[in-house]
């Protein structure tokens, strides 16, 4: 999250080979797959990436990635791992 911060979510994206696999209203799941030279990564890396629905001062959304595990399949599902739910279980009604 904070590499990518600093380095710029298009840059990170573009540079690490980042995929995105899922689109929804609950954000996006995007998904790193680790090469040879990483022998200590075995698994991908999975992310999803959700806009905080509170506004800042100056009106701005912030953007934050979380990461989720990789057999994550959708981002709804990916955000109700968040909280400990299953993607049936997350039914949010209102955002605050």
């Amino acid at each position: 999250r904070v590499l990518i911060g600093l380095y710029g979510e298009d840059r990170y994206l573009t540079e690490t080979g980042a995929k995105k696999i899922h689109e929804d209203n609950f954000g996006q799941l995007w998904r790193r797959e680790w090469g040879p030279d990483r022998p200590d990564r075995r698994e991908p890396t999975q992310m999803v990436r959700v806009l905080n629905s509170t506004p800042e001062p100056d009106e701005t959304k912030k953007i934050y990635w979380l990461q989720v595990p990789p057999d994550v399949k959708t981002a709804r599902e990916a955000v109700a791992w968040t909280f400990s739910l299953t993607e049936e279980e997350y039914r949010p009604e209102i955002e605050t």
